[in-house]
């Protein structure tokens, strides 16, 4: 299911991107902006499926790693990017972004 811009709804078990800590990798699910954050996002190579790396979080900003670039992003913008922690993927194997080849996994039943 996606919403009018076409961005996936979140599923259940997403936090913010600004809840993670430092060194923990997740997969982008969605946004909670408006179509000019998500276009802003988007642009910048973050969209629903992307792993990422939180390489810092300090409380006010957050530098994150994905493709072998890092961005930086205010705590405003960070809280309003849902993720799901790598290693808890609730998708099927087949359709999953965090398969093992990327060095993701699912949770074990």
């Amino acid at each position: 299911m996606s919403n009018q811009a076409g961005i996936p709804i979140p599923q259940a078990g997403c936090q913010t991107l600004a809840d993670l800590g430092s060194g923990q990798d997740a997969v982008v699910t969605g946004f909670l902006g408006g179509r000019r954050l998500q276009g802003r996002l988007l642009s910048l190579g973050l969209f629903p499926g992307q792993r990422l790396t939180v390489c810092q979080n300090n409380g006010a900003s957050l530098i994150i790693s994905r493709n072998g670039s890092q961005i930086v992003l205010g705590r405003g913008v960070s809280q309003k990017i849902l993720v799901l922690p790598a290693g808890h993927c609730s998708r099927r194997e087949s359709d999953c972004c965090c398969t093992p080849q990327d060095g993701g996994g699912h949770a074990k039943a």
